[in-house]
């Protein structure tokens, strides 16, 4: 059974804990009839563990794709491009910087890339920052060889590497990820709309205000197209009362900062980070325009306050 029959499966049965039970027990015909180390017995359990990691259960999804790696091993060798493919999907669950570390040998450099690029991101929590770069370099590159320089999945590389990098390199890689989205993706896509985010940020840190305002408009309007009053859609308005703040129209900016902190509130609540930050934001800026009162009163609320 294939993903995409997977997928169809998903799509049109309603019972999960029925839909699992067909999986496992394809599963046990196949190692009843083939054996524990076949290869048809890892196509089972592979699509075993895809669902199970869809549906969620993802303890149940890291036994599964263990069985498929250790068959693959025993079938195709610990090389085998099935192999590290395998490898990299049980890294994706795991997080394991060995198993990643062995997806990045991929000759498939789809695989490869996607290795180094978490890989990058693993390098970037722990402060290695040297590290991260060259990771997301090296993504890159692997990522433009296996899928072409005009591929959405080259947006997604140019971005790590750009917001590693900062804004002295990273402008020039947002705009060729930018051009990317719109041409692969289009205008009103989310992930078109969270880079032309990034790049109005990185604009606005290198003093381009009045490109960031321009840019951050359009981000939202594309965001507003795609998901409404969105969480998503918050960060890109946070972003924008920034840049409004910067060019020093204020009442403009206000009102994105309270829109944003409307929108995270109501999609999380008063206690969740994301609306926390915004009550921060908000806070922070009628303290700038010397708005005290106003300040302390959202400080109270929120529940934090000098």
């Amino acid at each position: 059974m294939g993903l995409s029959v997977l997928l169809v499966l998903l799509a049109w049965q309603p019972d999960a804990v029925a839909l699992r039970r067909v999986f496992e027990e394809a599963l046990a015909r196949r190692e009843a009839q083939f054996g524990r180390t076949d290869a048809r017995t890892a196509q089972a359990a592979r699509d075993l563990g895809k669902f199970l990691a869809l549906e969620g259960d993802r303890a149940a999804a890291v036994v599964a794709l263990r069985w498929v790696v250790e068959i693959d091993e025993v079938v195709a060798g610990a090389e085998d491009e099935r192999t590290l493919s395998d490898v990299a999907e049980l890294a994706g669950l795991t997080g394991e910087p060995g198993l990643w570390e062995r997806a990045a040998t991929a000759r498939d450099g789809v695989v490869a890339a996607r290795a180094l690029d978490a890989l990058g991101a693993m390098r970037e929590a722990r402060g290695d920052a040297a590290g991260a770069v060259q990771a997301y370099r090296q993504a890159l590159a692997r990522e433009v060889k296996a899928s072409g320089a005009t591929a959405a999945k080259v947006a997604v590389r140019l971005n790590a590497l750009a917001l590693a990098v900062g804004p002295q390199e990273g402008v020039g890689l947002l705009q060729r990820a930018v051009t990317i989205n719109r041409t692969a993706l289009g205008t009103k896509h989310p992930e078109t709309a969270s880079t032309m985010t990034n790049l109005s940020g990185m604009l606005l840190a290198s003093g381009r205000v009045a490109e960031a305002v321009q840019l951050g408009t359009q981000a939202v309007t594309a965001f507003e197209a795609a998901l409404g009053e969105h969480p998503r859609t918050a960060a890109a308005v946070s972003n924008l009362a920034d840049a409004f703040r910067a060019q020093g129209a204020m009442v403009r900016a206000e009102g994105l900062y309270r829109r944003a902190l409307a929108i995270d509130l109501a999609a999380y609540g008063p206690g969740n980070p994301e609306t926390q930050g915004d009550a921060r934001n908000l806070a922070e800026f009628l303290r700038e325009v010397r708005r005290i009162v106003d300040a302390e009163k959202v400080e109270r609320e929120y529940g934090f306050g000098r």
